[in-house]
């Protein structure tokens, strides 16, 4: 194992790939937010690059260990260089009296404060790895195998890290907005994936790592087949909790981050008390149980309220917002094909595209676009849809005049069949999962229509859904007064039970009843 050169060559070649993602981190996150970590972590890369390089000019037969130290030494430039610092003055005085931008010093240092600790800490248990199992007795070769297999799960996280400069941005924003319940949700629906990803992982690692080891270095240094699968799991769970982590960091509660990986480091180190096998099984084991109780712990602590919360059921909205993700993306995935046949036939029955936008009114009277697939030719008269909301304005209490146009001459022969069964539809999941819908709910009413209801209206202040109370109980053959009285009974009456049952129930209506539109 001293001096191979596949060996010696992949780890020098890593080690540069991982210096150029490092210092493009600082542009990923904007020039001036994180500028200062993505300038620690480009420091840290470069020690590492120059300490691999120094190792191979000037140790003649160097191995695995002085690799494993240069990558172990490399972050603690993320702490020397103290991105998170404080200013050279404190700012004095109350929040309320900071400027501007001292408020958002403050905030800034303890958002860094969160990414560098999330960070480190993701990477303790797998670098130290190989370290630990050299405390425990392994010999050079275990050693070897151990740090080669642990290199090569751990490239996928370089990715992940850079990512965080895209994922964090975001998360602070919905902090900002009050969304915890939309960060919880996330959290939860990160650590569910990064679950079933890590089982996955362990299935792959088992059949291919063998082999993917032993192609990238040499036959020698091949690792058991468990090895490599709880290798793989292992970065998985480090990769999503890496993510669910920046729930915690957003939402500025660093403190509980630091207990879900000091919970991780004791559980991880417990476990090589365990007497489950040789040194280098003893360290992956403990590096999977660290990973997952971080993974638990990480998610646990995300969905915690915090004090200045109220008292609402935040429960059901978590659950409510956690059902959104994932049906959205089943049923994206799932009507892929649909759409794409649809898409087609669209384009082929009359000029223009497969999709349109259209604005719609959402939670809190905000806009947005909602995605649809064209049913409508292209340049259709507007005279059409001003004549329809004259008439809705002057219905009265006792006049039944539905929100539906009879005979729409701006509907394709094409649409007309999507419209049958609810296909134009489908890209309203997009909506859901990028938060501006919700699976039920009132239904989004264009902006001229929103005027007439009023937004101050109770509908108003939750998310318009793909289908809801007024769609199952009506469809389109109810007066707008009557939809909206049904929106309001949704809004007072909303469970998690009462969602279900909507959702059932629009199912059976579109099978039943095709032909009327919701």
């Amino acid at each position: 194992f001293e001096g191979n050169g596949a060996f010696v060559g992949f780890v020098v070649a890593t080690v540069v790939l991982h210096f150029f993602f490092a210092v493009g981190r600082g542009y990923l996150a904007g020039y001036r937010r994180f500028r200062e970590y993505g300038i620690a972590s480009g420091g840290a890369s470069l020690l590492r690059l120059a300490l691999a390089v120094g190792i191979v000019a000037v140790v003649a037969r160097p191995t695995a260990s002085e690799f494993a130290w240069a990558h172990v030494l490399g972050p603690l430039v993320i702490f020397a260089l103290r991105p998170f610092r404080r200013p050279d003055r404190p700012a004095t005085g109350s929040r309320g009296r900071l400027a501007a931008e001292e408020i958002a010093a403050v905030d800034e240092r303890g958002l860094l404060t969160g990414l560098v600790l999330s960070s480190a800490a993701s990477q303790a248990l797998l670098l130290a790895g190989p370290l630990v199992a050299g405390g425990l007795g392994a010999t050079a070769a275990e050693f070897s195998i151990l740090y080669a297999t642990l290199l090569l799960a751990r490239a996928p996280l370089t990715f992940g890290y850079n990512l965080l400069a895209r994922v964090l941005p975001p998360f602070t924003e919905m902090a900002a907005r009050g969304e915890r319940n939309e960060l919880r949700a996330w959290a939860r629906g990160l650590g569910i994936a990064g679950t079933l990803l890590g089982v996955v992982a362990a299935g792959l690692g088992w059949l291919a790592g063998p082999g993917i080891v032993a192609v990238a270095f040499r036959p020698e240094f091949r690792p058991e087949p468990l090895v490599a699968a709880l290798s793989a799991a292992g970065v998985v769970f480090a990769g999503a909790g890496l993510f669910v982590g920046q729930v915690l960091v957003a939402r500025g509660r660093a403190n509980r981050l630091a207990a879900s990986w000091l919970v991780a480091v004791v559980a991880a180190g417990a476990t090589l008390f365990l007497p489950v096998g040789g040194p280098v099984l003893r360290v992956v084991v403990a590096f999977v149980v660290g990973e997952a109780v971080a993974l638990a712990a990480l998610v646990g602590m995300s969905l915690l309220r915090d004090p200045q919360e109220g008292a609402i059921s935040h429960g059901y909205l978590v659950a409510k917002r956690s059902m959104d993700i994932g049906l959205s993306v089943v049923a994206l995935v799932l009507s892929a094909p649909i759409l794409a046949v649809a898409a087609l036939a669209v384009r082929l029955d009359s000029p223009g595209p497969a999709f349109f936008r259209q604005a719609r009114t959402g939670k809190d009277g905000k806009e947005f676009w909602m995605v649809k697939l064209r049913t409508m030719v292209v340049d259709h008269d507007e005279e059409v849809f001003r004549a329809h909301l004259e008439r809705l304005r002057e219905a009265d209490g006792d006049e039944v005049y539905t929100i539906r146009i009879d005979d729409d001459p701006r509907i394709t022969r094409v649409g007309r069949r999507l419209r049958r069964w609810s296909l134009d539809e489908l890209p309203n999941f997009w909506n859901v999962l990028r938060g501006h819908m919700s699976l039920v709910g009132p239904r989004p009413l264009v902006p001229e229509e929103a005027a007439l209801v009023g937004l101050d209206h109770p509908r108003f202040t939750v998310r318009p859904g793909v289908t809801g109370l007024a769609q199952v109980m009506g469809r389109d053959s109810i007066s707008l007064d009557e939809r909206t009285r049904l929106d309001e009974r949704y809004v007072a009456e909303r469970s998690l039970r009462l969602d279900l049952v909507i959702l059932f129930r629009t199912v059976v209506a579109v099978f039943r009843e095709p032909g009327k539109e919701t």
